[in-house]
């Protein structure tokens, strides 16, 4: 019997190994981390959304600049340093044959001196641009191995075109087979060429951007120093490659500093990117494919991937310095994407090419943006609610499933998953609906109430003739006002009302207190710091744990002080008649107006679209110029001057607060220093006592 279990144990123990041995195993082999954005805009880590698969080092390519991809998976590969284009199968992996001069067999063709860019046509025709031929040649595919030479496009002979320098390293033709041409040193824009070779100017040029110190520069300066300063001389950013899609649209990318480094085209060369989108200083390439995916690369090995309209959905790579290691670059020079959805690249300085193939979480994401593009909503709603299965985190997702509900009218919904993805946009176009829907359910009933209050009013009026209930309410007012606090506090509301009449009477003492001036001060922090984070979600850009709570506070209140004492100073110099209890009251008494509307725009912000975000601007305006006027006038009244002497005081303040802060800097600074060299000095006279 022992025998027996023995056996059995055995024979069940070997099944086990051999099913284990058959089963799949799950396991990353990615080389690099896959980055999305946050609902701050902040990159954070995503699931693998392509796996590096074949490298392929045995072209003998040097210095490969570009790759284009045609609908039978040729790749288009030009190798600069070989002063070659090679057609490469991504199928069959064999060559299948290469553009130079040796199998062009022309006279016309002399051969490539620096190819550096290529385009390929619908007809099958070859676009390369050389940048040491200074010349963009044109090639006809007449069989799978042979090209036929067709032209060349050279410097255009325009006047217009001037000194422009022309040495084209990139190019892309659109269905009208004119020619954008990136020419390296060309800051105008992009070449463009009709298919003649005319010149029909410069398409989508970029903008140079002063900075702060440029633009003081710029408002100081005569014409002629201007001219002369080398600080005034901004070039913008200059075009790194160009892509025309199947539908005529254009794309571009850029080197250099700014927020719009990656462009989507219109005919006119406008960005129709609305949004600052996430890109790179360091683009190299563009392409976008059929179902208007965008794919970019940057010089230093990241890969990123948009939506249409210029959404991030994923960045992939890092820099492999002198690392051997599949799916990193050294240098990145290019992108493409074959028919199998496999992004192809190559790098620049150890001359081979990559692949990386999509993750199940990438492809059903481009699943879903697909099934929303098309209307197929449900189907869309479906994949997205998936991708939250392996994400819950993913913004875009979240986008997504909000979409799809606000297109199946389940506005509700929708507006919960924009709030989590931070789209402010969407959940104020999924609330507007919200908000009608229950204002044509409310609708009766409020005015229901609104008329029973009208009546009751009206019915009260009758009824108390001899106004008893108004007696007794001003009765009930008029001791409320009598108690001490209270009544001071209150007294704010009539300086906003009449404030030259109430800033009298504090400054001859019939009004105002110091603990009152406090509470309406520390009442209105509170008030502030709500307004500051606890708004509605359209309008709350600020989160409470993003806040420095004690700067705040401390800010607050040490600017405060510094503008009484400040204020106080000047004023006593300037012969001004306030106290420094009068000038400590003279703000707090001013800034009810300001107070109110702050708690009116929180309030009311719950409610609003961005259609009514000018109400709020509006409410909030009123409110600060409202309390600046009190304020002002206050300060007139009780320092006893006229407007002209009022303003020369406010300036005076502001330059003592400027110098007191610097000051105070200034000290703080070196405290901290003299604190460290103590320091310092105590650990050496320690060290020098004890012998360790």
């Amino acid at each position: 019997m022992k025998k027996l279990l023995k056996k059995s144990l055995v024979l069940f123990l070997a099944l086990i190994f051999v099913v284990m041995s058959v089963l799949p195993v799950a396991a990353s082999q990615a080389t690099s981390y896959s980055y999305t954005l946050d609902d701050e805009g902040e990159l954070v880590r995503t699931q693998d959304a392509y796996l590096p698969d074949r490298t392929i080092t045995n072209l003998g390519l040097s210095d490969p600049e570009d790759m284009i991809i045609d609908d039978e998976n040729n790749a288009y590969i030009v190798d600069t340093g070989n002063a070659r284009v090679l057609v490469y199968n991504l199928d069959d992996e064999k060559v299948v044959t290469q553009i130079d001069k040796d199998t062009v067999g022309s006279k016309d063709f002399e051969g490539f001196n620096s190819p550096k860019g290529i385009f390929l046509t619908k007809s099958g025709e070859v676009y390369i641009a050389d940048t040491g031929a200074k010349t963009v040649f044109r090639f006809k595919k007449v069989n799978e191995t042979k090209y036929e030479f067709v032209r060349r496009y050279d410097r255009p002979t325009a006047p217009i075109f001037a000194d422009t320098n022309y040495e084209p390293s990139k190019v892309a033709v659109d269905s009208g087979n004119n020619l954008y041409i990136v020419s390296e040193g060309v800051y105008a824009g992009i070449i463009q060429l009709a298919n003649s070779g005319e010149f029909l100017g410069y398409f989508a040029s970029n903008k140079s951007k002063l900075t702060p110190q440029q633009v003081f520069l710029k408002i100081i300066y005569t014409k002629e120093q201007e001219k002369n300063s080398t600080l005034l001389n901004t070039l913008p950013s200059t075009f790194s490659n160009v892509f025309v899609d199947a539908e005529g649209t254009a794309y571009s990318t850029c080197m250099g500093k700014g927020r719009d480094l990656l462009k989507k085209h219109s005919t006119n060369g406008t960005n129709l990117f609305k949004n600052v989108i996430a890109s790179s200083d360091a683009f190299t390439d563009v392409i976008a494919d059929s179902n208007g995916i965008i794919y970019a690369s940057d010089s230093k090995g990241y890969i990123y991937v948009y939506t249409r309209d210029g959404e991030l959905i994923f960045c992939l790579g890092e820099e492999a310095g002198n690392n051997d290691v599949s799916g990193l670059f050294s240098s990145l020079t290019t992108i493409a994407v074959d028919n199998n959805g496999n992004i192809w690249t190559a790098d620049g300085k150890k001359g081979f090419i990559q692949s990386f193939t999509p993750t199940e979480y990438a492809t059903t994401i481009y699943k879903a943006l697909q099934e929303y593009e098309n209307g197929d909503y449900t189907d869309a709603l479906k994949d997205w609610n998936y991708v939250l299965r392996l994400n819950q985190m993913s913004v875009l997702a979240h986008n997504g499933v909000a979409k799809a509900y606000y297109n199946d009218e389940e506005y509700d919904k929708a507006m919960e998953h924009f709030e989590i993805a931070g789209n402010r946009s969407g959940y104020s176009n999924a609330f507007w609906e919200v908000r009608n829907k229950g204002i044509q359910k409310d609708l009766g009933a409020v005015l229901t109430v609104v008329i029973i209050l009208i009546v009751l009013s009206i019915v009260i009026k009758l009824v108390d003739k001899k106004k008893v209930l108004r007696t007794k309410r001003k009765q009930f007012g008029t001791k409320l006002k009598e108690l001490p606090v209270i009544g001071e506090i209150g007294y704010a509301f009539k300086c906003a009302k009449h404030p030259i009449d109430r800033y009298y009477d504090i400054r001859v003492g019939k009004n105002g207190s110091m603990i009152a001036a406090t509470i309406i001060y520390v009442a209105f922090f509170a008030v502030y710091m709500i307004y500051q984070t606890g708004k509605g979600f359209i309008y709350q850009y600020t989160s409470v744990e993003d806040m420095d709570m004690g700067a705040v506070v401390v800010g607050f209140f040490a600017i405060l002080i510094l503008f009484i004492v400040c204020n106080f100073l000047v004023t006593s110099i300037t012969d001004g008649d306030g106290t420094l209890k009068q000038v400590y009251m003279i703000p707090a008494y001013g800034i009810m107006p300001l107070m109110i509307c702050m708690i009116v725009t929180t309030i009311m912000s719950y409610q609003l679209t961005y259609n009514e975000s000018f109400i709020l601007t509006v409410i909030m305006l009123i409110g600060g110029i409202w309390s600046i006027a009190v304020i002002f006038e206050g300060l007139s009244t009780v320092h006893d001057y006229d407007f002209k002497q009022t303003v020369v005081s406010l300036i005076i303040t502001t330059v003592f607060m400027l110098i007191a802060a610097i000051v105070v800097l200034v000290v703080i600074i070196m405290w901290e220093q003299l604190y460290d060299f103590l320091i310092t000095v105590g650990k050496e006279i320690i060290r020098n006592v004890t012998g360790s």
